[in-house]
């Protein structure tokens, strides 16, 4: 089964993707580093499990590329993308940022979940607070894959 990681920060990608790979080996892991390439990959081939920054470039930056403008809820956007094309897909957000801004309001982690939770209660499973400093990041994403990943082996 396959599972897509959407996020641009490379040491985020890469501890995520070290702890995906000794703990669920028998799944496969790709990575997107953009709004772009996240939500086109989505479109043609649905993963099992979609792992989800909220902030992130527009395009994939390259050498000469600069990734366009900075996407502050680009993860909210991929999720309104996914609910609109009536995409099946968990999604897990997985975040660096405790608070967000939003038309001058200050936004903290657990409002945000609740406000994707309403909105998109057929993707939205749950956000997880990063700090590659502190294991719960990975505990807490364990517990949020492992009965996902048996659902979908269940069925099939």
């Amino acid at each position: 089964m396959k599972i897509f990681l959407v996020d641009d920060e490379e040491t985020k990608t890469k501890a995520i993707s070290s702890f995906m790979e000794d703990r669920f080996p028998d799944h496969e892991l790709e990575s997107f580093r953009s709004f772009q390439s996240g939500l086109r990959a989505i479109v043609t081939e649905t993963p099992s499990i979609l792992l989800l920054d909220m902030t992130m470039p527009t395009y994939d930056v390259g050498p000469r590329e600069s990734g366009g403008r900075e996407r502050r809820y680009a993860g909210r956007e991929v999720l309104r993308q996914i609910k609109r094309r009536r995409i099946s897909l968990p999604v897990i957000v997985i975040t660096q940022y405790e608070q967000f801004e939003e038309d001058g309001r200050e936004v903290d982690l657990p409002t945000l979940r609740e406000e994707l939770r309403e909105a998109y209660p057929e993707n939205f499973i749950d956000s997880i607070y990063f700090n590659l400093g502190d294991s719960n990041w990975a505990d807490s994403l364990e517990r949020l894959v492992r009965p996902l990943l048996a659902a979908e082996e269940r069925r099939g």
